[in-house]
């Protein structure tokens, strides 16, 4: 028999199950016992990783987006490896340039 991976919308874990391709997925969550909202996930072949489609999806990529952009503005690596070495060193060396007019002329 299969294993299935679900999520229970009511306490955000998610659990696996393994029953019959005939059964109907369970309706209660085996961790916190909520009836109701059992969703059944899709998964790759890996096991762990969760396909995800539409507004699923952009939201996830909205978080990691902006979860990259934290860790880019206070980690200047991360950004060099963002940007490119290259592009990172020329803008870097452009402000500080900048700063050094701006001491020079006050």
């Amino acid at each position: 028999m299969p294993t299935y991976e679900h999520l229970c919308t009511h306490c955000q874990q998610e659990f696996e199950d393994t029953y019959s391709m005939k059964s109907n997925p369970p309706e209660k969550c085996l961790l916190c016992g909520e009836a109701g909202g059992v969703k059944r996930l899709i998964s790759l072949t890996a096991p762990g990783i969760v396909e995800l489609t539409g507004a699923e999806l952009k939201q996830k990529l909205k978080s990691d987006g902006q979860k990259l952009k934290r860790e880019a503005v206070s980690n200047q690596n991360k950004l060099a490896n963002l940007v490119g070495e290259d592009k990172f060193q020329s803008t870097t060396t452009a402000i500080e340039k900048q700063i050094k007019d701006i001491k020079h002329s006050g």
